[in-house]
């Protein structure tokens, strides 16, 4: 009897494309620091939506569909640069994923407080007990092959992130509507930015942070009808709703917080609070509180395999010691999960220390200058491709031939390198606990640690790691229990 055929695949419209895109991108834990650059923040926005968020979506729609495998952006840049830089690449997209994890888990264990008792949004114990319990949860989940399907976890972002912000956005239009003071001045000349100061410019680049990881929905961009025409479509419409919530959402912060009491963790709940709890209406912020907390959690297992799974298929090129090519039965690089399990476990305890506003600026501006690398290398490796391999099939290019391929990747390029070289000085913000010069130097030992370690492990790989037992290849996982939350 003749096997039956597999049934294609639906095309994926337009809308839902672009909704995708929006919900990977936009997060609540961000809102709160961009909403202290107050009015402002709507020219930094554009100009980052137009520099950097677009070329990023131009740029992986064009590799995803040229090279749609395992492995993602590592698959990318090594066709173009070797593994070396894709090992590089991948390496820097993880290390930003862990430092990034202690400020969504903060959200979550806000949120939670809000949803159960207020008072203990400061308790430092709680936080470290919510942020283990949920990242240990979603390594778990993940690491059992257990499948979340791509409908729940859209559903947690839409219902956790994009409603929220939208009852965020409303509450302050109502605010302000019924005549309420505003906590900043709300004039057309406050759109103009003033840059006194580099300090200044650096944390306004901490926003590259809050437009990245359009290259996740990548995968995707094969499956639309028609690309050529519905993904710039796509990109744009995404770009401008993204633009839209992120910065009406940091607005409604804004006007309702001062700046002085926004606290980077639950500034939106401060929102629901500010405004709810008076009329009455406390009841909802609980409610609010928990639909917050689902959608960190959609976030945190959308990310929480990617990185790793790019190391599955660089440890099958031979690129990780054997005690990192381990895998579960369904495909899971077990023992590297284990070990961001437990560096994310040690980051969560600094929570006991520290005021967690005293290092989110450190941890957001070395989250994106390391970030910001692997899409150096995205950006260059799009270019190299064109020339080296330009018979590959692409369902879709970057519009506008070789000149526009050099305009968006080019320019994209040269403005994340110009975010790396900004980010070494010290932001000029009262939320920075250590002194410039200590600011400078941590920095940049911090960074230079990060991608010094890739090239030294790449140095002394040893040939005999290629091909280990225990690590399926690409074809052996297929089919299996196990699937990327993304």
């Amino acid at each position: 009897m003749a096997a039956a055929e597999p049934t294609p695949r639906r095309p994926i419209s337009l809308f839902v494309l672009a909704m995708m895109s929006a919900a990977v991108v936009v997060g609540l834990e961000g809102l709160p620091e961009v909403g202290s650059f107050g009015l402002p923040l709507v020219a930094y926005y554009a100009f980052f939506t137009l520099c950097f968020f677009l070329p990023v979506g131009l740029v992986a729609a064009e590799l995803g569909v040229g090279w749609p495998h395992d492995g993602g952006v590592y698959r990318w840049i090594r066709e173009a640069l070797g593994e070396r830089w894709a090992f590089v690449g991948i390496w820097c997209q993880w290390v930003q994923i862990l430092v990034w994890y202690p400020t969504v888990l903060a959200v979550c264990a806000v949120s939670l407080s809000y949803a159960i008792d207020p008072e203990m949004h400061d308790v430092g114990w709680f936080k470290v007990v919510v942020s283990l319990g949920i990242f240990w949860a979603a390594t778990l989940i993940n690491f059992k092959g257990l499948s979340i399907s791509g409908w729940l976890t859209t559903a947690l972002l839409y219902l956790g992130t994009l409603l929220p912000v939208f009852l965020a956005i409303g509450l302050a239009g109502w605010w302000l509507g019924s005549g309420r003071e505003s906590a900043i001045p709300l004039e057309w000349a406050g759109l103009v930015p003033r840059i006194d100061s580099i300090g200044e410019v650096v944390g306004v680049v901490a926003i590259f942070s809050f437009l990245s990881g359009l290259e996740v929905n990548s995968v995707h961009f094969r499956h639309v009808r028609n690309p050529q025409r519905s993904i710039p479509r796509s990109l744009l419409f995404s770009g401008v709703l993204v633009l839209a919530i992120s910065v009406l959402g940091a607005l409604s912060v804004a006007v309702l917080v001062p700046v002085e009491e926004i606290d980077l963790a639950a500034g939106t709940l401060q929102v629901f609070s500010k405004v709810l709890g008076p009329l009455g209406w406390g009841w909802m912020v609980t409610v609010l509180a928990g639909l917050a907390l689902a959608g960190m959690i959609g976030h945190i297992m959308v990310w929480v395999i990617g990185p790793t799974e790019s190391l599955r298929v660089a440890a099958e090129d031979g690129l990780i010691p054997p005690v990192f090519q381990r895998t579960t039965a369904g495909g899971a690089p077990r023992n590297v999960m284990l070990l961001q399990g437990c560096v994310v476990s040690l980051l969560c305890l600094l929570m006991l220390f520290f005021d967690l506003n005293r290092i989110f600026y450190f941890l957001t501006i070395a989250s994106a200058q390391v970030y910001l690398v692997m899409y150096v290398l995205m950006f260059l490796s799009v270019i190299v491709l064109r020339f080296k391999q330009p018979s590959v099939p692409r369902a879709f290019m970057i519009p506008g031939g070789i000149v526009g391929l050099m305009v968006v990747a080019g320019g994209g390029g040269l403005t994340a390198t110009a975010g790396i070289i900004v980010m070494f000085w010290p932001p000029a913000t009262k939320d920075m606990s250590m002194d410039g010069s200590t600011f400078t130097v941590a920095l940049l030992g911090t960074f230079a640690a990060i991608v010094l370690a890739p090239l030294v492990l790449y140095r002394f790989r040893n040939p005999d790691w290629q091909g280990r037992p225990g690590l399926p290849g690409q074809d052996d996982t297929t089919g299996a229990g196990w699937k990327r939350g993304d």
